[in-house]
C-alpha cells in the first residue's frame, strides 16, 4: 500500500522558497524517485501555524521509504537543508490507510 511521508519545517525558521522549490525538491526527486517517491506536494501555512512550510512526498509503499532513507543518497539530501533553511525538519512517515 502506498505511503506518505510529512515534512514539516518549524514557524520562526530561516527559509528559502525558491532555493527549495527550484533546487532541493528536484534533488529529493531524482535521488528518491528510483527508490520508489511517486510525487510531492509543497504547501505553505499561515503566519501563526506552528510549521511554515509542508512537504508532503509520495512513495509506492512504506517499505519503499524506508528503502531510500537508508541508501546512499539520503546524506546529500539532508547535506542540503542549511542551503535553504536554519532548522531541520521534523519527518513523519506514514502508511495510507483509506482514501477517496
Amino acid at each position: 500500500m502506498a505511503a506518505t511521508v510529512t515534512v514539516l519545517y518549524p514557524a520562526g525558521a530561516k527559509f528559502n522558497m525558491d532555493y527549495y522549490l527550484s533546487t532541493h525538491m528536484p534533488l529529493v526527486k531524482e535521488k528518491w524517485g528510483p527508490d520508489g517517491l511517486t510525487s510531492y506536494k509543497v504547501l505553505k501555512f499561515n503566519d501563526n501555524a506552528p510549521y511554515s512550510v509542508q512537504a508532503t512526498l509520495e512513495f509506492e509503499s512504506l517499505e519503499a521509504f524506508q528503502k531510500a532513507a537508508g541508501g546512499p543518497h539520503t546524506a546529500e539530501i539532508l547535506g542540503d537543508v542549511p542551503n535553504f533553511s536554519d532548522k531541520e525538519p521534523v519527518l513523519m512517515p506514514a502508511s495510507i490507510v483509506g482514501s477517496s
